[in-house]
């Protein structure tokens, strides 16, 4: 910490940092913002959504035999263990077997809709949060608050 002479003794005197608290609340639109961009981001490489991509088979609606491309959190940590990654070794990718190229095939496939998504979706979440704050977001705050959830909570 920075030390600085007291005016009227001479003495060094510990200088004090003002702190700002942050919100510890949950803010339900940032949270919506952030999947939909990983769920853009999984849709270009993986060619998958995000919850097929994080939950196993079992838990989603996943066209598992229909989409050879597509490329689940399960397989990608099985193909950087070593294994085959879900991917039958006899069947090649374009000239190369493997996640890598599945991967390649997909964001030339999936890229340029990923990127204009992940320019998009801040861009509408900005304007919607200018446009809304007033007749909607702030009354919904308050009303969290009279709830009682308010530090947890926000809108």
């Amino acid at each position: 910490m920075a030390q600085r002479r007291n005016r009227t003794n001479g003495r060094f005197t510990r200088q004090t940092k003002r702190r700002t608290r942050r919100s510890k609340a949950l803010n339900i639109t940032n949270t919506a913002e952030q999947l939909l961009i990983a769920n853009a981001i999984t849709r270009g490489f993986f060619d998958t959504s995000l919850r097929t991509f994080v939950l196993p088979h079992r838990f989603t609606d996943s066209q598992r035999y229909d989409n050879s491309w597509e490329i689940t959190g399960t397989e990608l940590v099985n193909a950087l263990m070593g294994g085959a990654g879900g991917v039958n070794t006899n069947y090649r990718f374009e000239g190369e077997g493997g996640i890598g190229a599945a991967i390649r095939r997909n964001i030339s496939v999936n890229g340029t809709g990923m990127l204009v998504q992940l320019v998009a979706i801040p861009i509408a979440f900005k304007m919607g949060k200018k446009l809304l704050s007033k007749p909607i977001i702030r009354p919904a705050n308050k009303m969290l608050k009279m709830a009682g959830i308010e530090g947890s909570v926000k809108v």
